[in-house]
Formats: structure tokens, C-alpha cells, sequence
């Protein structure tokens, strides 16, 4: 397969730039690999991989004497399998090391632990997804687009420049995800294969790598329960009634799935700030291919006649958007907004003292009264700057709802 570029490419590169250690985290198969030996390849770069059990048993005898010897810029992938290296790479960095190390691994809260014990300071830490829409096709990061005026009129011209999808394409990237190697696949049954693997690896594999877990059918059904749950609030309660097994228990696993790159939650938007550490959270999957896999979707017709179109657009569109961010150097934060008389905006983006409130339509058509909780949210008297209210749908016209509301094509995602 040909290699795509990645749009966190230039971000990595300032990173490398910037700090003596870099860490790369990402799910398993996000293609942090490729993406390294593409970007730092050459006589000036080593790459060394601790899935290699000769070179694994020989780094973790002896930790200093690896990192005394590193002779030139080293990608490590696996890092996370030698825990005792942190401290030597430590130490070597403090001593003046003038070579860069790229650390490279898919167990996130177990690398970023070890991150935070001994590299505090030294080490910048990026994320890696599977792929967006707008890297498979080389758009633009609507981020970009939607905060590079605060006119409503200019933001829709430039959105129009941009590259636009359609409907067919985006269809197939939401029921597949964007995996690098499940893209490669052209035929259902080898992609189902592929999805299957990735679960049963996940599982046997990186799961009892990083925790423990008492028992794995239990984990198993949270893990495909929460597919069902997306798009809403997470109610550990409910759930823990469902599996039979104790909140703390599938609080537990959804913080394993959280580290793992699986699922993410989003926070609610409220005036008082330390309120938003302390509501309920909405559960969104990370990848729509193995969201689609638990749900037992193989088709874009069974996709659209699941009765979970709505939720699944919205997660959809709201990892896209997640990801899109993470390539940003001036990243947003990103939450929803709900009250407690049902009015809703999907996603409110914010960026200093800029505020993007967005609604997420999985129809083809906009009504008046699809777009009321966003009116509301526009009207709030709040001390940030509400620029102006963004409606994704499934349509293919950029076009003003209103004085300060846009409605945009999807496909310009």
C-alpha cells in the first residue's frame, strides 16, 4: 500500500526538534511504525523493536549499557515492555545525550506512566489514530478552517475551497474505520476477518499485557456493550447491573479501554468550570470499523436501517473532529452541552476565548426545530465569544440557517 501521509507529521517534527524524547502512543495498528520509519529514516536513525524477544531479553538484562550505547537518533518501538529503561534514558539525557529517542508503543496509560515518573520535563508525548477522512483524501483540518476568521461568511468561503467527499466514500470509512491495514482490504470477508483478529488480540494480547483483569468474559462484554452505548451518557450503573459485576469494576474497564485507544469520553459544558469535572460524561468510540463490528453492521444498508444511524454519525463525526485536533499545535477542548429541559448541542469546541457550538444531523435536510438546542446555546450570556453555530449533515450545500448558523456538508469534514 502506498504510504499516506499523516497530518501530525509536521507537529512530530517540531516535537523532535524541540525535546530530547518523543513519545508516540496510539491503538495497536494505528500505524506509528510506518509512520516513524518514513519520517526518520537514513544512516542518522536506528530503529530497534522489543517485540523482538533476542533484543527484548538483552535490553531488560541490562538497561544502562543500551542506552550507553546508543551511537546515533533511535526510534524505540515497544518501549513499554522494558519499564527499567526509563530510568537509564534518564539519566543519559541528563547527562548531556545528543541524540533524539522516539519512544513508540500502544499501551498508553503503562508508557505515560513511566513518562511521568522519570521523563517529566524532557519528553513530548504525541497521539497517534487510525485514519481521518481528510488524510485518506488529503483535505484540509477543518479545525483550521473553522477558526481562521470570525466571520461567518469568510469561514464558509474557505470551507468551500476545501476537498469535498461524497456521500459513498464517507459512508464506507464510517462503517470500516480507518485501520492502515484494514484500508488495504477490498473484500467484506477479509475486513471482518481483520476486525475479528484485532478483538481477539486486543484481548489475549495487549490486555493481559497491561492489567489485570479477573475475568476476561466480563471484560469482553463491556467491551462490546459500550458499542451500544455511544453517543450517550455513560452509566457505569446500568452496565454493572447488565454484566453482573460492580461499578468500580466497569469504571475499572473503562479506563482500560480509555488507555488503550478505544473509547473516549467528552465532557458537558457548563458556565462554572469546576462543574465540568464533575457531571456525566458521553462515551464515543475511537474508530467507527470495530464500533460497526461489535454491532454486527457488515453493509452500509444494514449501517442506515441499524436504528443507530444518529448515534453513530455523531460518533462519527465527533472522533474526526477529536482526531483532527490532536495534529493541532494549539490544540481545543471539546465538550457537549445539555440542560436539564433536553435542549443539546452535540459538541462545543473551544479555543481560548473562541467558542464553535456544532450540531450533528445524519439527514440529508435541515428542519428549524432540529437546530433549537443550538439556538439556545448561542443566546447563553457567557464571558467566552460565541463566533458562530456549525450543523454537519448529509447534505451537499454550505448554506447560512440562520444570521449565525451554517449549515455544512459532511463531506467537507
Amino acid at each position: 500500500m502506498k504510504y499516506i501521509h499523516r497530518q501530525i507529521e509536521g507537529k512530530l517534527k517540531k516535537y523532535v526538534e524541540q525535546f530530547p524524547v518523543i513519545v508516540l502512543t496510539g491503538a495497536r495498528q494505528a500505524g506509528k511504525s510506518t509512520l516513524l520509519k518514513q519520517l526518520f529514516k537514513g544512516e542518522n536513525w536506528e530503529y530497534v523493536n522489543f517485540d523482538q524477544r533476542g533484543i527484548l531479553e538483552r535490553v531488560k538484562a541490562d538497561p544502562d549499557l543500551f542506552v550507553k550505547d546508543i551511537s546515533s537518533n533511535i526510534i524505540i518501538d515497544e518501549a513499554q515492555k522494558v519499564p527499567e529503561l526509563f530510568h537509564s534514558i534518564k539519566w543519559r539525557v541528563d547527562e548531556g545525550l545528543k541524540y533524539k529517542i522516539i519512544l513508540s508503543g500502544s499501551a498508553n496509560f503503562q508508557l505515560l506512566n513511566k513518562v511521568t515518573e522519570t521523563l517529566a520535563g524532557r519528553a513530548g508525548v504525541l497521539d497517534l489514530f487510525s485514519f481521518t477522512l481528510s488524510e485518506k483524501h488529503k483535505g484540509n483540518n477543518i479545525l483550521e478552517l473553522l477558526f481562521s476568521s470570525k466571520d461567518i461568511l469568510k469561514v464558509a468561503d474557505k470551507i468551500k475551497t476545501s476537498r469535498f467527499i461524497y456521500d459513498e466514500e464517507i459512508f464506507q470509512h464510517i462503517l470500516w474505520g480507518g485501520y492502515p491495514k484494514l484500508c488495504e482490504y477490498k473484500d467484506i470477508e477479509s475486513r471482518i476477518n481483520w476486525l475479528e483478529n484485532y478483538r481477539t488480540t486486543y484481548i489475549e494480547r495487549d490486555l493481559r499485557d497491561l492489567t489485570q483483569v479477573a475475568d476476561i468474559s466480563d471484560f469482553q462484554r463491556f467491551y462490546q456493550m459500550l458499542a451500544f452505548q455511544v453517543g450517550n451518557i455513560l452509566n457505569l450503573s446500568n452496565l454493572a447491573n447488565d454484566i453482573g459485576v460492580t461499578v468500580p469494576t466497569c469504571k475499572k474497564y473503562s479506563q482500560i479501554l480509555q488507555a488503550s485507544y478505544q473509547y473516549f469520553l467528552l465532557k458537558p459544558y457548563h458556565l462554572n468550570i469546576r462543574k465540568r469535572l464533575i457531571k456525566s460524561s458521553k462515551i464515543y468510540s475511537w474508530d467507527m470499523g470495530l464500533c460497526n463490528y461489535f454491532l454486527g453492521n457488515t453493509s452500509i444498508k444494514e449501517l442506515k436501517e441499524s436504528g443507530k444511524l444518529g448515534n453513530i454519525f455523531e460518533n462519527y463525526v465527533i472522533s474526526e473532529i477529536e482526531k483532527q485536533n490532536s495534529f493541532l499545535i494549539r490544540k481545543s477542548n471539546m465538550y457537549f452541552w445539555r440542560t436539564a429541559n433536553g435542549a443539546e448541542v452535540d459538541l462545543v469546541i473551544e479555543r481560548g476565548e473562541d467558542i464553535i457550538p456544532i450540531e450533528i444531523k445524519s439527514g440529508v435536510k435541515i428542519s428549524n426545530n432540529s437546530i433549537r438546542g443550538l439556538s439556545d446555546f448561542m443566546k447563553l450570556k457567557i464571558s467566552k465569544r460565541i463566533l458562530f453555530g456549525i450543523v454537519f449533515y448529509r447534505g451537499d450545500k454550505i448554506y447560512r440557517l440562520t444570521d449565525n448558523i451554517l449549515a455544512v456538508p459532511i463531506g467537507y469534514l
